[in-house]
This record gives C-alpha cells, structure tokens and sequence, in this order.
C-alpha cells in the first residue's frame, strides 16, 4: 500500500464489512465470487453465503471454505428472502452485496470503505462493472478513488443506475429502509436503491471494481419478469405518493420502463412485443431520454426500425425459430 498508515487503516476496516452472497444452483461460480471477497486488500469481517435451497454440488464446493465463511442453507425462497437472511446473520457496520457468479477487484472494498469515511451523508455506494470474464480487472492508482457521481432519488425512479453485486451500504441505512421485498423477481434491489435515496445519499465510485457475469436464464433476460417486476416498482410509489406532484417525472418512469423492455423483447425476436412496448413508451413519455439514461442517440426510433426491418425480412434461423416462451418459465 506504499506507507505503513495505508497499511493500519486497512487493518482497522476488517471488522467494517460484512459479505452477504445469495446462491441458487450457481456452484461452479461461487468459489471464484468467494476468493474475491476473501483476498480484499481491507479484509471483510465476515462472509455469510446463503444458499436458497440449491440442488446441484454447492454445498461440496463449499467444504474447502467453511472454517472462513458463514455457510447457511434456507428452503427455497428466491434471491429477496436469501439477502434478508444475510442481512440479518450481517454484524458489521457496513454490509456489501455480492451475487454468486460475480467477482471483485481485489481493493474493491479498500477504495469504497475510504469514500465513506470522506462522506458521512453517504448511506449507500456502488462502483463500475465489467464483463466477466470477457474482460479482466486493471490496476487502480492510488489517486483515482475519489470520483463519485451522485445518484438522486429522481435518477433511481426512472432507471437503476447499480449494480447489486457492486454495492456497499451502512448497516444502519439498510435497516432503517427495510429489507428487499420478496415479491418482486429481478428489480428487487432497485425498490431497496429507492427506499435508501429518500433518507441518505447515493453514489457510485466511477471505477471499475466489479466483475458482471451473464447468465442465460436470469430474471433480467426475461421479459414477461422483468415488465412485472419494474411494474409493481413504480404501482408502489405510485401508492405511496412518492411522485409529490413531480407528474413528468412518473411519465417518464413509465416510459423508460416500457423501452427497456422492449430491448429484452427484441432480444429474444419478440417483435410484436417490442413494437408494442416501444409505442407504450412514447405514449408514456413522448421526448427524448437523456444522453446518460439511454445508450445512443434516438435510441427508441432506431429500435422501432430494426424492429420493423426485422418483420418484414426474417432471416431463415427466425423463421424456423420456435417461441422462446419456454424461456420466460426458467428459475432464475
């Protein structure tokens, strides 16, 4: 760490952080999500694996481990009820989230623990991601871990702006928000995200400190999931008169909800749908997103060409493609 003060401040965040990972039939990956968590320069307190009912090998891939993790095994509940129950067994002042087929670079918790010791209103920090293991992590100098980009809670209301496997939360903030309703399956922590902007700040440090695998059959790539999940998001604060008036603001949720669905859509060739979405997002939200909360320019035209492009002239692997319905009914 280059100076023996770096060193002792590393030492004294051991007992700050504790690591909650959920896993469900993800035993090939957890070992490598639990070497990232133990080999952290500022060392966790604690890591506490919550296994939902797994029926595959997991727990034999964890013997190796089980004198430096917190093992626990739950009947089969879904990732909400699993990170609860992290969340409750969590001792330290801070609790990170890390999904089962994810990493992290190895000063991840050393850079965000410095960042909240800089901001005391800071209740909640994500960091940046990467593909993995398409691309590898790179060496972060000393001086580039201070930039934060504040996220509002108007920001989190239109799109989630985090990554769950790349956040840190004070516990405090955690429970005084309450923890992840277990009704929703995808957009779960968004809902948390939301909860915790209303009485603390919320950041992410712009590096890239955490590893995002792709799994094929993951809520986020189900459609029809998806749409309900985001769905009763807003429903909820729409209950609960979270707008305050803010009209265009809930429009444009709506609007944003519906083009992201249409990108899930178009991505499984459910043209019909996507067109369909597409056209509910404009009625929603008719001007353009911003260059931050979309991924081009004119992205919603541009998708309703492609969309119409590819109606009209399937290739001949579409035309012999089944419904990818079967798809919508995996366990995430």
């Amino acid at each position: 760490m280059g100076t023996n003060q770096s060193t002792s401040n590393i030492v004294l965040d051991r007992a700050s952080v504790s690591v909650v990972i959920p896993t469900f039939n993800s035993g090939r990956y957890l070992p490598e999500a639990i070497e990232s968590a133990l080999a952290q320069s500022a060392a966790p307190r604690e890591v506490i694996v919550i296994d939902d009912g797994s029926t595959d090998d997991t727990r034999e891939r964890m013997r190796p481990y089980m004198s430096r993790i917190n093992y626990r095994y739950q009947s089969n509940q879904g990732v909400s009820a699993a990170r609860n129950q992290g969340l409750r067994a969590a001792s330290g002042e801070f609790i990170a989230f890390l999904d089962s087929d994810d990493v992290w670079h190895p000063r991840k918790l050393e850079l965000q623990l410095r960042a909240f010791r800089q901001r005391e209103d800071l209740g909640l920090l994500g960091t940046g991601a990467i593909d993995w293991p398409d691309y590898l992590f790179t060496e972060i100098i000393a001086e580039s871990g201070n930039r934060l980009s504040a996220i509002s809670w108007s920001d989190l209301a239109v799109k989630n702006r985090l990554t769950t496997s790349s956040v840190m939360a004070r516990s405090r903030i955690l429970r005084a928000a309450g923890e992840f309703d277990t009704l929703l399956q995808g957009p779960e922590d968004r809902d948390l995200w939301l909860r915790i902007a209303r009485i603390a700040s919320v950041a992410n440090l712009d590096l890239p400190l955490t590893g995002y695998r792709e799994v094929p059959g993951s809520v986020s790539k189900q459609p029809q999931k998806c749409q309900a999940g985001m769905l009763r998001i807003l429903s909820k604060l729409d209950h609960e008169n979270s707008w305050k008036g803010e009209r265009w603001l809930r429009r444009k949720a709506y609007g944003y909800l519906y083009h992201a669905c249409s990108q899930i859509y178009i991505e499984h060739r459910l043209y019909e749908q996507t067109i369909v979405s597409l056209l509910r997002s404009y009625a929603w939200y008719p001007l353009p997103f911003r260059r931050t909360e979309v991924g081009t320019s004119l992205e919603r035209p541009k998708r309703l060409v492609i969309t119409a492009i590819r109606m009209l002239c399937p290739i001949p692997s579409e035309k012999a493609r089944s419904s990818p319905q079967g798809l919508l009914d995996e366990r995430p």
